[in-house]
């Protein structure tokens, strides 16, 4: 009878305690409210959440902003949902990525955590079957003053130059020791930042999984570049080239840190190398900047793939709005007013047999070919070989260096170039060959054009092979916009057209073929260099 009595009394505890702790979650409030502090009292913090709907008969993610209260002083009530990926969006500043983490127990859990001891059931087993999803017993903790704050301030153009974002890429030669991922076991308020990695397990990385977007990375900037000004989006024909730098990032190194709270949730944080590459117009480099940079922290709303896209994303962003400020690229920003070159006056002979109609045209006209790469067209003003073309033509990667020329004359012939002057800012280059030509173009100081009079331009169009091809069209105007002087072009050109020459039927020269417009539903318009204006942006004159 008493080992009846005593087994009776061993189920009611087992029932009883069951009971208790399958109540927790009425005892144990799913919500929890929650206080924080921003530096502004603009600052809006919003919930990043993941929500699936049916589209086209199947299951499509879809993020979405819970928008979670206004000011320095954040209160609100929330799901505990382990660690709440947060955003705080101030005007003027960058978005800031945070996530709150549940740190504590809540104090309702322990006695039944312990009761469970008294009719040996494992404390796991009644944490993880009688406490539903865990994050009801956790609660979150607000313990840093000022970490849910904006940090970084944008920069607004106001009289600097315009950006242009060429690319950024991610170039990691060496996986094994550029492309890391470290677990990292969570404690209250980690810093990553200042942590010994060496402590950290390594986690092996497939790397044929790995994608990256840039064009993702480059719409970041140029959506967080336009809202700051340095986009021109008013002149999107006439831009101000004179006074806009590129600029391309090259991510040398990634780390990743997954941080682990217990197996029971996660949260990421991305560190960066890489190398801001600063450049003009033609994509000659000017300067290459390093830098590390961490993102924000990121919540495991997303899928992997998904969460690390992110996270390195916003190391990118952040570096690039740091580097704005650095007085290493600041004075790339400083806005230059165009001044005529001071060179010397370069004398050349006047020319005597000139081009004097369309068939005589080709004899002057040359294709300009480079030893690295691509090719271009331009003609001789002189008799004994100095030959006009665009200074893009003959570009290179670094300023002042320039890889081997080869003018090729219009029966095949190759010759040597060398360059002898050039104007950047206007786009023009001076070059010169050991050569008699029989005609050439002769470059005056006035206008000879009209507006709407017939015009030809003669070159080489996407292709060597293709090289003395003449269109004919007409010269619409000439335009005068941003540092700009340009004659506009109805007329059929290509790339490998530019620096060829644009005349009449009577062979008087009237521009260097310099651009087209390109684009949806956008054909025949092109714009050429006034040549009467050369003389000045080369300080060159003839003499008899």
């Amino acid at each position: 009878m008493n080992i009846i009595s005593n087994l009776k009394k061993v189920i009611q505890f087992i029932v009883l305690t069951s009971i208790l702790s399958s109540c927790a979650s009425i005892w144990i409030s799913k919500n929890q409210k929650v206080s924080l502090k921003t530096n502004n009292e603009n600052s809006v913090v919003v919930n990043e959440k993941l929500k699936y709907v049916i589209e086209n008969s199947r299951y499509k993610a879809i993020v979405y902003h819970d928008t979670l209260a206004k000011g320095k002083n954040i209160n609100f009530e929330t799901k505990k949902v382990g660690f709440l990926q947060l955003i705080v969006k101030t005007p003027g500043y960058k978005d800031e990525y945070y996530v709150l983490p549940p740190s504590n127990l809540n104090k309702a859990f322990y006695p039944l955590y312990y009761l469970s001891w008294g009719c040996g059931i494992i404390p796991g087993f009644v944490e993880s079957t009688f406490l539903p999803n865990n994050n009801f017993t956790k609660k979150y903790s607000y313990e840093q003053n000022g970490e849910y704050s904006s940090k970084l301030k944008l920069i607004t153009r106001g009289d600097k130059k315009y950006i242009t974002i060429d690319a950024v890429n991610v170039d990691i030669k060496d996986f094994k020791n550029n492309y890391i991922n470290y677990d990292v076991p969570y404690f209250n308020n980690i810093d990553v930042t200042k942590c010994n990695e060496s402590s950290f397990k390594r986690k092996d990385v497939d790397t044929k999984d790995i994608k990256f977007d840039n064009s993702r990375f480059t719409y970041n900037l140029y959506t967080n570049l336009t809202n700051s000004g340095f986009i021109d989006t008013v002149n999107t024909v006439f831009h101000d080239d004179f006074n806009t730098i590129n600029v391309e990032g090259s991510v040398k190194k990634i780390i990743h840190y997954n941080v682990n709270q217990n197996n029971r949730g996660s949260y990421f944080k991305t560190k960066i190398a890489i190398v801001w590459k600063v450049k003009n117009r033609y994509g000659e480099i000017l300067d290459s900047i390093e830098r590390e940079e961490f993102s924000g922290d990121f919540a495991y709303v997303f899928g992997i793939n998904n969460i690390l896209d992110k996270s390195l994303g916003d190391a990118i962003d952040i570096s690039f709005n740091k580097l704005l400020s650095t007085p290493e690229f600041a004075k790339y920003l400083e806005v230059q007013v165009y001044k005529n070159p001071t060179a010397t006056i370069l004398k050349i002979k006047e020319p005597n047999e000139i081009v004097q109609e369309v068939s005589d045209a080709s004899l002057a006209s040359v294709i300009i070919k480079r030893k690295d790469r691509g090719h271009g067209s331009g003609f001789a003003i002189s008799k004994d070989g100095y030959i006009l073309t665009n200074f893009h033509v003959i570009a290179e990667k670094y300023v002042g260096k320039y890889s081997e020329i080869t003018v090729i004359l219009n029966n095949g012939d190759e010759y040597p170039a060398t360059v002898v002057r050039v104007n950047k800012d206007k786009d023009i280059a001076l070059l010169k060959i050991e050569k008699e030509f029989e005609k050439v173009f002769k470059l005056e100081k006035t206008k000879k054009f009209t507006k709407l009079q017939d015009i030809y331009c003669i070159g080489t169009p996407k292709s060597i092979q293709l090289g003395q091809s003449v269109s004919a069209g007409i010269l619409s105007n000439e335009r005068n916009l941003n540092n700009n002087v340009l004659l506009q072009l109805g007329i059929s050109i290509n790339s490998g057209n530019s620096g060829g020459p644009l005349f009449d039927k009577n062979g008087n020269l009237h521009g260097v073929i310099e651009s087209k417009l390109v684009g949806f539903a956008t054909e025949g318009i092109g714009f050429a260099i006034p040549s009467y204006l050369i003389p000045g942006y080369l300080n060159i004159e003839y003499i008899k």
